[in-house]
């Protein structure tokens, strides 16, 4: 018999910038990763994520667009899409069960560099290099992957 975890939603943000990638250093899990969150009621996934990058760099940022057609009719406007999606495994943690996490992953490029608010963790700019010379348990295998991905195509 299949059980079904509880599943939450969840944005990530890519930062790129000039051929470089913000990651933060995430305290409970002490690697280096994108900023992203929990959505928050009545967010929508690309509030969501812009909210995220500023509490976690304290940087503004503008996605960048991966869009084939956009609506603005008197009823219905395009917002901001995810670049894709992930479904991820989350292990029981204290008090909290196994269950996964709907991850909506967005691209995106800073407005400008200056700091808009303290960072919550600290902050490093990573050229694809520098990615590559992380040791495995510095970074998740996934954000490795779409770094990979990503950071060859700019």
């Amino acid at each position: 018999m299949h059980v079904i975890k509880e599943r939450e939603f969840t944005v990530t943000t890519y930062v790129l910038y000039e051929g470089k990638t913000l990651l933060i250093r995430h305290p409970k899990f002490q690697k280096w990763m994108p900023p992203g969150g929990h959505l928050e009621e009545n967010e929508t996934p690309a509030e969501g994520a812009q909210r995220e990058v500023l509490e976690e760099t304290g940087l503004l940022v503008e996605f960048i667009p991966d869009e084939h057609l956009n609506i603005d009719a008197s009823h219905a406007v395009s917002i901001a899409r995810p670049y894709f999606c992930l479904l991820e495994q989350i292990p029981a943690f204290g008090d909290k069960p196994a269950h996964e996490h709907i991850d909506l992953i967005f691209l995106a490029k800073p407005l400008d560099l200056t700091m808009q608010r303290e960072p919550a963790h600290p902050t490093r700019w990573f050229s694809w290099e520098e990615i590559e010379q992380l040791d495995e348990n510095e970074l998740f295998e996934d954000a490795y992957q779409i770094l990979k991905c990503v950071m060859r195509k700019q």
